[in-house]
């Protein structure tokens, strides 16, 4: 039996710093010229778990599987609300990232996924996570 994909999102959160000039319709708009902070080449990053719900189930529907579709879909408009929400903040949002399957191959060839991962933070020679904290 098959273990279902736990209904959370791995947000990934870097550090950016200004860039150049300010907008001059910055007062208006509200953008900043903002650019991937990095130390010794490496983009500096946060990882944040963010546990989701099944609002429609919790209003008496059949519940919806969490899959990956659902997950990046999730992770995107979760992404877009965190830069929204985190405006006075140096980190936006950079990438989404889905628990994984932890799998058993069969002896007949099949695979069972016998339980899920939580994604790791950093990309090797690209970014350096520091320790899971809020932000």
């Amino acid at each position: 039996m098959a273990i279902p994909m736990p209904a959370v999102v791995v947000l990934i959160v870097c550090k950016t710093v200004v860039a150049g000039p300010e907008d001059p319709n910055a007062d208006y708009t509200g953008y900043e010229n903002r650019k991937w902070a990095t130390e010794h080449s490496m983009m500096m990053c946060r990882r944040q778990e963010v546990q989701l719900f099944d609002q429609s189930e919790a209003m008496g529907a059949d519940a919806q599987p969490f899959n990956m579709q659902r997950c990046q879909r999730s992770g995107i408009m979760l992404g877009t609300q965190w830069d929204a929400g985190h405006r006075s903040s140096k980190y936006r949002f950079w990438r989404v990232a889905c628990p994984v399957p932890i799998v058993r191959k069969n002896q007949d060839g099949s695979e069972d996924i016998i339980a899920w991962k939580m994604p790791e933070c950093g990309h090797r020679d690209t970014v350096r996570c520091e320790i899971d904290t809020e932000i």
